[in-house]
């Protein structure tokens, strides 16, 4: 058997025997010292519970620990959750367990969700966008076909930003950086009247370019982007509270250019610049990355003795304009300019028992319509092609759970959601200034998506939990040519273990997965069009670990681990057999490991010591499992030293990211030869951030 093989059995025999160890003597220590983890509440059922008593594959993290390892984007979060990978190209192309889509346009659908504060973020184009005034993430794995259904085949991450205190507080904070990077953040909360309660942030965030174009010395890959929100918490009644929430983002910045990592003969012949170093480029276009994105919300919750009520009402808009010299030259080869503007409005309603005895239930119905246009521009010396767009969606969900205690700690857990969602498409094709296509298909697709689970207490740390859950993406129509895909379905079945131990000083869980694919929505891009086809079947399954410990007062250790063996079962297309072949974004291994050690310095205060490595298997970008179209191995290392002083009010903070300064790729697509046609042989690259580095102030009140 391989040596890496070996490692799950081992690490599942590892746990299993842990969960013996909860002795007198380690609970008497740790009463002592108060060297106890604490709990951690989420809300990925729609009801506040412990994360370990949750039969899910879930990883939660506070707005706090994210601050000291280093999260500022989604992409940041694949180095320290198992199972996630996320590509930085002009979108957020989030991948969980081998999951997940790089299509773009109106017509087509994220298969991992966002939601922030409960409302669906329908546009993948938005999803890069710095993580600010959060109080916790919730990364939920699998297929979230119930309680989270619109097109979550993936997972789903559950964003919930910080709620307005009912004491007056507040913090402004200053980073300065490496590649001139200032970042400026203010916060304020607390009570207007004895009533209403308010909370508001605001953020700038700026930075130079990373790479600089040798002809033009312009700057690419920099930051730009200013951003707040707005919460108002009203104390109706006794039991009923309005929430309403305000938020926006601007960005106005270059993206992620793709760059040539090799330069071949035909191209050096034609006259295109060669830089000289690693963060050199030169482009005949700029690249350019703008983004605008905001909406409003009310959230009402009425908690009655036996039922419970809360209505999610939400409007979003967002502009996206982007342009792309995707030759990677300075030759005027090929470019690629997108636009997409999108207007959504969404309503849940959800009803639930709040004093369950030994059944638990939560029932709703959802709505969005979301009205988008844009399209794309494929610009070569000749010709000029222009595909504008449009697409209307409305899809309706019902859905409900429930769970029964069968005994004191045997649970059982059925829910269903039913799922009907129509497309309008429009659009044309404009060569060179005249239209040669156009149409106006429409489709509708309708699902049932059950899940059923059953969870019982080996003994009061360690709960044992199986799960069966479908899931479910409607179909669309492709930018570029209005070819429509089918929907695709997946069964998930799950095992797991989540044990907190050695008296709360202790907390391992470990999950076990395998997917059954039917009509997987697979994404290749064609001419600078993303094409959408679907396979036949695919087969994914894994194993993901998480440990914390706290080996000390004040000192914690955390690591990470999955595996992911992902395949197509069943693919052909264009004369061609994928079968066998990996799913794109999928790495083999992954792990991580952390240490943090906090310190009492007496009257001068609190030291804070930090370091995280993450490592990362090879993975494919491509179907064809092409070496070209494959990243290697990489690993990436941040640290951080935080001072507090005694009166908490002072931080002081020194960071670094990706210490070792690798340079590794997060995408990989065809290039272009000298003659403008697409080419296997020269494939362009975009490449994750290099080392940074700063120094952070915060002012707490």
């Amino acid at each position: 058997m391989d040596t890496k093989n070996k490692f799950v059995p081992a690490l599942l025999g590892t746990t299993c025997a842990l969960s013996f160890f909860s002795g007198n003597s380690w609970a008497e220590d740790a009463k002592k010292n108060g060297s106890l983890l604490e709990e951690i509440i989420i809300t990925a059922e729609k009801r506040e519970t412990n994360i370990q008593s949750t039969p899910l594959s879930v990883t939660a993290l506070t707005g706090d620990m994210m601050e000291k390892i280093g999260v500022r984007t989604i992409e940041d979060f694949q180095f320290f959750v198992p199972g996630i990978t996320v590509t930085n190209d002009s979108m957020a192309i989030v991948n969980i367990r081998g999951i997940g889509t790089s299509a773009f346009g109106v017509a087509t659908d994220p298969s991992v969700t966002v939601h922030i504060d409960g409302i669906y973020q329908p546009r993948p184009t938005t999803g890069y966008q710095d993580m600010f005034d959060v109080e916790r993430v919730e990364l939920l794995r699998g297929p979230q076909g119930v309680l989270f259904g619109r097109n979550s085949t993936g997972g789903t991450l559950n964003i919930i930003s910080k709620a307005p205190g009912e004491e007056l507080e507040g913090t402004v904070g200053f980073t300065l950086g490496n590649y001139n990077k200032r970042t400026f953040s203010g916060t304020i909360s607390g009570p207007l009247s004895d009533k209403i309660r308010g909370r508001i942030t605001l953020l700038k965030n700026d930075r130079d370019g990373i790479y600089t174009d040798v002809g033009t010395g312009d700057k690419y890959q920099d930051q730009d982007t200013f951003a707040g929100r707005v919460t108002l918490a009203f104390d109706l009644a006794e039991s009923f509270e309005l929430v309403l929430r305000g938020d926006f983002n601007q960005e106005r910045e270059t993206g992620f250019p793709a760059v040539r990592t090799t330069y071949a003969q035909d191209i050096i012949d034609a006259g295109a610049t060669v830089p000289t170093t690693d963060l050199g480029v030169a482009f005949d276009t700029k690249p350019v990355s703008n983004a605008d994105v905001w909406g409003v919300s009310a959230t009402a919750t009425w908690t009655g003795e036996e039922v419970g009520f809360k209505s999610i009402t939400s409007y979003r808009e967002s502009d996206v304009d982007q342009m792309i010299d995707a030759d990677g030259t300075d030759l005027f080869l090929f470019d690629i300019g997108f636009r997409e503007n999108s207007r959504s409005f969404s309503q849940e309603l959800q009803f639930s028992n709040t004093s369950p005895d030994r059944l638990e239930w939560v029932v709703g119905m959802f709505f969005l319509n979301e009205d988008g246009d844009g399209g794309i521009d494929i610009l070569f010396q000749n010709p000029k092609i222009n595909i504008p767009e449009r697409n209307v969606t409305n899809a309706y969900a019902l859905f409900g759970q429930a769970t029964y205690n069968v005994t004191d700690r045997l649970r059982t857990t059925a829910g269903i959601r039913y799922s009907y969602e129509k497309k309008s498409y429009g659009f044309s094709t404009v060569v060179n200034g005249a239209e040669v296509d156009s149409g106006s298909p429409s489709a509708d697709w309708e699902a049932w998506t059950p899940r059923f689970a059953v969870d019982f207490d080996i003994n009061d740390d360690v709960m044992a939990y199986v799960s069966a859950s479908r899931g479910y993406k409607s179909g669309g129509f492709q930018l570029g040519d209005a070819g429509s895909f089918d929907p695709e379905y997946l069964w998930s079945y799950e095992a797991g273990l989540k044990s907190t131990l050695l008296d709360r000083r202790l907390r391992a869980n470990i999950g076990v997965f395998n997917y059954d694919y039917t009509n997987l929505q697979v994404v290749e891009f064609v001419g600078g069009v993303a094409t959408t086809s679907n396979a036949g079947k695919a087969k994914i399954k894994g194993v993901e670990a998480e440990f914390v410990a706290r080996v000390a007062n004040g000192f914690d250790l955390n690591a990470t681990i999955a595996y992911l063996d992902a395949k197509y079962d069943v693919f052909f297309e264009g004369g061609e057999d994928f079968s066998g072949n990996r799913l794109a974004n999928s790495p083999e291994w992954a792990y991580s490991f952390g240490a943090q050690y906090a310190a009492d310095i007496g009257a001068l205060g609190h030291l804070t010591i930090r370091g995280d490595f993450a490592w990362r298997d090879t993975v494919d970008f491509k179907r064809n499992n092409l070496p070209q179209f494959r990243s290697g191995t990489y690993s990436l290392l941040n640290a951080r030293v935080s001072y507090t002083t005694a009166d908490e009010l002072w931080e002081l903070s020194l960071y670094g990211q990706n210490l070792t300064d690798n340079r590794y790729a997060t995408y990989i697509t065809v290039g272009r030869n000298a003659a403008g046609e697409a080419d296997l042989n020269v494939p362009v690259t975009v490449l994750g951030e290099p080392r940074q580095y700063g120094i952070q102030l915060r002012r707490h009140f």
